[in-house]
C-alpha cells in the first residue's frame, strides 16, 4: 500500500484550491495533473504540519482528492488549518461525496422522475426549471450538472445562478466526468416508464 505523504496532500490542496478559487485555473484541462512545487516550498509553508496530520488519516491518493473537493465545495476559500482542525467533519463530507458519486445513476433516474412529475418541459425554459429544482433541494447537484451537460442549456438572466452556481458549483462541474450516452439512456428509460 502506498503511503500518503504530507507533501502529496499539499500538492492536492494547492492544485484544487487554485481550481476552485481562480477563474483562470481549470485542473481538468490538464487531465487533473497536480501542481509540482519544490519540496522546499512545502517545508517553508506556515502550518505544513497540517498536511502531515491529514496524510496520516488518508489511505489513498483518491481519498485525499475527494476530501479536498468536498471541502472546497463547502467553502472555495477554505484554509488548510480549518480542514485539519475539524477533520472528522471533512472526512464525513468526503464519504458522503463518494457515496453520491457511487450512486449517481440511481440518483439521476430518481431525479429525472422528480423533474418530469413536477412538470419538466423540453423547451427554452428547461434550464431555469431544472436549476430551480436543484436550488429548492428537489434534485442533486450532480443531476443538475448531468442535465446541463446533456441539454447544454444556458441559464441567462438568472441572478441566483450567476451569484451562487457560477461562484460555488461551476468549478465542480468541470471536475465531474459524465458518460453522456449512459445518462441519456437513463432519462429515456424514465420517460418510457412514466408513459406506461
Amino acid at each position: 500500500m502506498k503511503i500518503i505523504s504530507g507533501f502529496f496532500v499539499y500538492r492536492v490542496y494547492i492544485s484544487y484550491k487554485a481550481h476552485f478559487s481562480s477563474t483562470k485555473t481549470d485542473i481538468s484541462k490538464y487531465k487533473f495533473k497536480l501542481f509540482n512545487p519544490p519540496y522546499e516550498q512545502f517545508m517553508n509553508t506556515k502550518g505544513h504540519s497540517f498536511f502531515d496530520k491529514i496524510a496520516k488519516r488518508m489511505k489513498t491518493e483518491k481519498e485525499v482528492t475527494t476530501l479536498f473537493i468536498a471541502a472546497f465545495l463547502e467553502d472555495p476559500d477554505i484554509w488548510i488549518g480549518t480542514v485539519c482542525m475539524d477533520l472528522p467533519k471533512y472526512i464525513d463530507l468526503k464519504e458522503k461525496r463518494e457515496a453520491i458519486l457511487q450512486d449517481m445513476p440511481y440518483r439521476f433516474a430518481k431525479d429525472c422522475k422528480t423533474l418530469l412529475e413536477a412538470g419538466l418541459r423540453f423547451n427554452d425554459t428547461m434550464g431555469n426549471f431544472v436549476f430551480s429544482k436543484f436550488m429548492d433541494g428537489s434534485i442533486s447537484l450532480e443531476s443538475f450538472i448531468v442535465m446541463k451537460k446533456i441539454f447544454k442549456f444556458d441559464i441567462d438572466n438568472n441572478p441566483t445562478y450567476d451569484y451562487i452556481y457560477e461562484v460555488k458549483y461551476y468549478k465542480y462541474e468541470l471536475l465531474l466526468e459524465v458518460n453522456i450516452k449512459k445518462y441519456k439512456q437513463i432519462l429515456q428509460e424514465v420517460i418510457m416508464q412514466l408513459r406506461d
